[in-house]
């Protein structure tokens, strides 16, 4: 930038001028120039200082390619090395001039061929020579030097002057003059050049080849000019996004230590609820529990009373007496045979499960997403009765039962396909689902009417199958590589309403076998009587019972460890449907009449409501969790896909 403003400035400035800005130091010693080469760039440096640089970046300088120290662009050594690069004449006539003017005081150097001294006025641009006022006024005068130019030393010696020097002189042959311009090779020479090197070549002027490359350079400079003006609004308008940004991001750190003050406050507030209704609970708890102590302090007087009159007469009185007194102490006996219990502190039990074994939700739920899922096509009122994520793509797998397809959506809600038919080695399949579910790397649908369990890849396609004896409605995957299914015959006998466990044998793909000896049909029949779905869990599963509105939580030997059948007696289940799990193998679970999901323990304890109608929930039907830990569920009269996010 500082080389193009001393090339743009008129040529009536003043060196005084060019010299502040620096034009005449080194960028490496920050030093005047001494022997200054310029670079294919056009910024020049101390001989000896490029040749100390390029050591330092390049060594092996044969082959050297080294960056400008100033704009960085890569520069190739020259076959003759670094004293090849042409030097900087201009800026070396500059110093001379520079030079001049730091002596304080110039002699005449004609007055000195006589031995005399006078202080020099003026120089002869020509000759080369410092004269004085009268030797200036004979010089002007005489034939040989009347047409020589004599400029007054002063301050302000213009780039006029400076132009006016004697040119340099050629470098390859000492003193002489350099009179011509080789076009072909585009280098001023001199006459020996033109003999020896240039014989042949087109030679022009001096003043016609600087005319018409001042022309072209004067072309040039108006483009970078324009390059450098837009470069200037470039940089303003990246300081201005500098600031922009430094503005906005002051307001976000604000608004989010506002948003940390908020929440604190918020957390501060329902730890305050929490505890006051806490403290209610654990108030009513101990009144609860002095009455009954109370009641029992009296009782248990009444009873020490009676045994001590008893024991007395079996102890000291006469068989006549026990005789008489015996009907009286049996009878009393009759009176205070009580049923001891223990006390029951239901408030506390369940408001401690919530608080010390599993997440504090601190907001409602906020609603994502939802979709339509009911096109035109569609014969039946839609029932969305599973549905899933897959892990590698986040698209939705949704199942219509009553359409008898698979949909596929994406992440926002779009449709990919929609499948009313598979295919298995060239065979198409009927589609006619129920639930669906991920294992591992493949798609497992329980088929309804078809009484089937296939396994799919990610494009659908039929890898394996099993036919089951009844209906199949709910599938999870289990460890050690098995599946669970139900089977439910709608009817008033529940004939074929079961549980059964597959083995799967084969990696890829994975092949359902029923395993014969694990079957839970006759083990639950007496306990479940509608098993729509099943969930598998870390060492046991659990069934929803839509009949009995209730889920049972069992080992892997078919065992009922708990159940659960809602918040309370006064809150109950009403149809749980679907059901998936979070990361600490708590139960989510559908309630369909009641429009809410619960949060339940392993140990079939209630946690909490995750979503309920007040959050825009309607006849839950089928529920999962996708990647981000949003739940995914399917509502049954309204046929929509709804995605919640919740903490």
């Amino acid at each position: 930038m500082k080389g193009f403003k001393m090339a743009t400035s008129e040529l009536g400035s003043s060196l005084k001028e060019i010299l502040t800005q620096d034009f005449l130091c080194c960028q490496i010693c920050m030093d005047e120039f001494d022997t200054p080469k310029m670079l294919p760039c056009l910024h020049s440096y101390c001989l000896k200082c490029l040749s100390q640089y390029v050591k330092q970046t390049a060594p092996d300088l044969a082959d050297a390619v080294f960056l400008c120290p100033t704009c960085r662009q890569e520069i190739q050594t020259p076959p003759g090395g670094l004293e090849s690069f042409p030097t900087n004449f201009f800026i070396v006539s500059l110093l001379d001039v520079m030079r001049s003017q730091k002596d304080a005081t110039k002699k005449c150097d004609t007055c000195l061929l006589d031995s005399t001294e006078s202080e020099a006025s003026s120089i002869c641009l020509d000759c080369n020579n410092y004269i004085c006022k009268k030797c200036s006024e004979f010089h002007c005068k005489t034939k040989l030097t009347v047409n020589h130019q004599v400029v007054q030393l002063t301050d302000d010696v213009s780039i006029t002057v400076l132009k006016s020097k004697k040119e340099p002189t050629c470098q390859k042959h000492e003193n002489k003059n350099l009179e011509l311009f080789c076009i072909q090779c585009e280098t001023p020479v001199c006459m020996k050049c033109i003999a020896q090197d240039h014989n042949k070549h087109e030679l022009s002027e001096m003043e016609t080849a600087a005319v018409e490359r001042k022309e072209k350079i004067t072309s040039g400079l108006d483009g970078l000019k324009e390059d450098v003006e837009e470069l200037d609004k470039r940089l303003t308008s990246a300081v201005d996004t500098m600031d922009m940004i430094k503005e906005r991001k002051e307001k976000i750190i604000q608004a989010l230590e506002a948003t940390e003050e908020k929440l604190k406050e918020e957390i501060h507030n329902q730890r305050l609820e929490i505890q006051q209704d806490f403290e209610t609970k654990c108030k009513a708890e101990e009144k609860q529990i002095l009455a009954e102590k109370d009641t029992d302090e009296c009782k248990l007087g009444i009873l020490q009373s009676t045994l001590d009159f008893a024991g007395k007469i079996v102890a000291h009185g006469k068989d006549v007496e026990i005789l008489q007194l015996h009907k009286q102490i049996s009878h009393r006996f009759g009176e205070l045979i009580l049923g001891v219990g223990r006390y029951h502190l239901t408030n506390i039990v369940q408001l401690n499960a919530m608080l010390l074994g599993f997440p504090l939700f601190l907001k409602r739920p906020q609603l994502l997403l939802e979709f339509n899922t009911k096109t035109e096509n569609d014969i039946n009122q839609p029932w969305l009765s599973g549905v899933a994520v897959s892990p590698s793509t986040r698209n939705i797998i949704v199942a219509d039962h009553t359409n008898g397809k698979l949909m596929l959506y994406n992440n926002q809600g779009i449709l990919i396909k929609s499948l009313k038919q598979l295919w298995h080695n060239m065979q198409p399949m009927t589609v006619k689902p129920f639930d669906v579910a991920i294992l591992g790397k493949h798609i497992a649908l329980a088929q309804y009417a078809d009484k089937q369990i296939l396994i799919l890849d990610n494009d659908f396609k039929v890898q394996s199958y099993c036919t089951t004896a009844y209906n199949c409605t709910g599938i999870t995957p289990l460890q050690n590589a098995e599946i669970m299914i139900t089977t439910t015959v709608r009817t008033i006998w529940n004939k074929g309403n079961g549980i059964y466990k597959f083995n799967l044998i084969n990696k890829n793909p994975p092949t359902p076998v029923l395993d014969t000896e694990t079957s839970f049909k006759h083990t639950l029949w007496t306990e479940v009587e509608m098993p729509d779905y099943v969930l598998g869990l870390n060492n046991s599963f659990v069934v929803s019972d839509s009949s009995k509105d209730i889920l049972h939580i069992c080992d892997m030997e078919g065992n009922i460890l708990h159940t659960y059948e809602g918040k309370d007696e006064d809150d109950p289940l009403s149809e749980p449907q679907g059901m998936c799990k979070d990361n600490h193998d708590n139960i989510i679970v559908a309630d369909r009449d009641n429009d809410r999901i619960h949060l339940v323990s392993q140990k079939g304890d209630f946690i909490a409501y995750l979503v309920t109608e007040e959050d825009g929930l309607e006849d839950p039907c089928a529920v999962t969790l996708n990647l981000d830990g949003d739940l995914v569920v399917t509502e049954y009269n309204s046929h929509k896909v709804k995605v919640f996010k919740y903490q």
